[in-house]
C-alpha cells in the first residue's frame, strides 16, 4: 500500500486508542514508515463518502465602517 500523503512505504500495524468513546481499544491500521501518516477502515470509509460543502457563516460584513484613530 503507498501512502496518500507522502507515496512513501505503509505497513500494516495494531494500534491502542485509549480516547476511542465507542469501547474499542485497539484496532489495525497501516502506518507510513516516511511521514508517520495512519489509515485504518473508519478513514477509508470517510474518505469514500462524497463530500459538502462548508456551511457557510450566517454573519455579513456589508456596511461595516472602519474607524481610524488620527494622530
Amino acid at each position: 500500500m503507498q501512502c496518500q500523503r507522502c507515496q512513501g512505504c505503509m505497513i500494516r500495524d495494531h494500534f491502542i486508542d485509549l480516547l476511542n468513546g465507542s469501547g474499542e481499544l485497539d484496532f489495525t491500521g497501516w502506518r507510513c514508515l516516511n511521514c508517520g501518516d495512519i489509515t485504518d477502515s473508519v478513514i477509508l470509509r470517510h474518505h469514500q463518502l462524497p463530500s459538502c460543502a462548508p456551511a457557510k457563516s450566517s454573519r455579513r460584513w456589508w456596511g461595516a465602517t472602519v474607524m481610524h484613530s488620527g494622530s
